[in-house]
């Protein structure tokens, strides 16, 4: 393993934006990750863990610290269970799951990143959602080195969080997924309700094509996919909302009642294509924040700001951010 210096961030982050990280490392296997936290103690050096950049915003001014980035790759499938290293790229191991005619992720099909950050975030979308997947989590202990196993009650998975994304004191290694040979289309989502699926290609081409059309083409220009959650509301705010928006979307969540933030913002806000500077709310999917070359991690800051306060005067409702604000 080599500790690099000064290496600029923007080529590993999917909004294409950072600046340097004071050290970087690229980690192949345990050992390797055990000799890149040494380094950092004995540096007395903050972390930030990266896979594939894909949720993550980078400052200008870059990381002061080590970056570790994770390069552990490869997928063990046998019968209908897969266990997939951290750094194995999340859509290709879909990809490879499709092939073999297991069940159970294929909705997951399109989104960037890599395996280790899918339980940390709970990946979901189009109905379906990794927690329902996982069957245990292997992890690297920051402090003491030890490796631990959490099986899936222990990994406290809610909505786009987990134990792992809580708590912070753990680097994800390996997950192990229970797929099915025997399943059926879920559809319940809008978009792909109308369609009638009927295999597993059918089902991972028709979420790539719904996929295609909200986000930005990664090749043109940079995001981190949706940068706010949906809110999570009390029933009584709920009510309310629905009463002024009856076409507003609504849900049931595990504390209350998830809302539409899409449709906030469309509908009620028009702000799609609310832009400052190289920053902008991507026109066919608000969520989506696209970063157009010239963008900086300040102008990108600047518009989730100017949206946060719209949300908040307008429906006096707080968002949290999806993506992790490093800097």
């Amino acid at each position: 393993m080599t500790i690099e210096e000064n290496v600029i961030l923007a080529p590993y982050t999917t909004f294409r934006i950072g600046g340097p990280a004071r050290f970087f490392a690229r980690v192949k296997n345990v050992d390797e990750l055990r000799e890149a936290l040494d380094f950092a103690r004995a540096q007395n050096q903050q972390l930030l863990i990266l896979g594939g950049g894909s949720n993550v915003l980078i400052d200008d001014d870059g990381f002061d610290g080590l970056v570790i980035k994770m390069e552990m790759e490869g997928a063990v499938f046998d019968n209908e269970l897969v266990v997939a290293d951290a750094g194995e790229s999340w859509d290709a191991l879909v990809e490879k799951a499709t092939r073999k005619d297991l069940w159970g992720i294929e909705n997951l099909s399109g989104i960037p990143g890599t395996v280790g950050a899918a339980p940390m975030q709970n990946i979901g979308a189009y109905g379906q959602e990794l927690a329902k997947s996982v069957l245990w989590v292997e992890t690297l202990d920051k402090k003491s080195g030890n490796i631990l196993r959490f099986d899936n009650s222990r990994c406290d998975f809610g909505y786009r969080t987990s134990h792992f994304k809580r708590d912070g004191g753990h680097i994800i290694l390996k997950v192990a997924l229970k797929l099915h040979k025997n399943g059926a289309p879920d559809v319940s989502y809008r978009d792909l309700s109308a369609l009638k699926l009927q295999t597993l290609p059918e089902v991972r081409a028709a979420v790539l094509d719904v996929r295609s059309k909200k986000f930005p083409d990664l090749s043109k220009e940079g995001t981190a996919g949706s940068f706010f959650l949906n809110p999570v509301v009390p029933a009584l705010k709920a009510d309310e909302l629905a009463r002024i928006f009856p076409d507003l979307p609504q849900f049931p969540a595990q504390d209350g009642v998830k809302i539409s933030l899409a449709w906030l913002l469309d509908r009620a806000l028009r702000a799609k294509g609310l832009r400052i500077g190289g920053a902008r709310l991507f026109e066919r999917q608000p969520l989506v924040v696209a970063a157009g070359r010239n963008a900086a991690a300040g102008d990108i800051r600047a518009l989730a700001a100017k949206i946060k306060d719209l949300v908040r005067e307008n429906f006096d409702i707080e968002l949290d951010e999806e993506v992790k604000i490093i800097g």
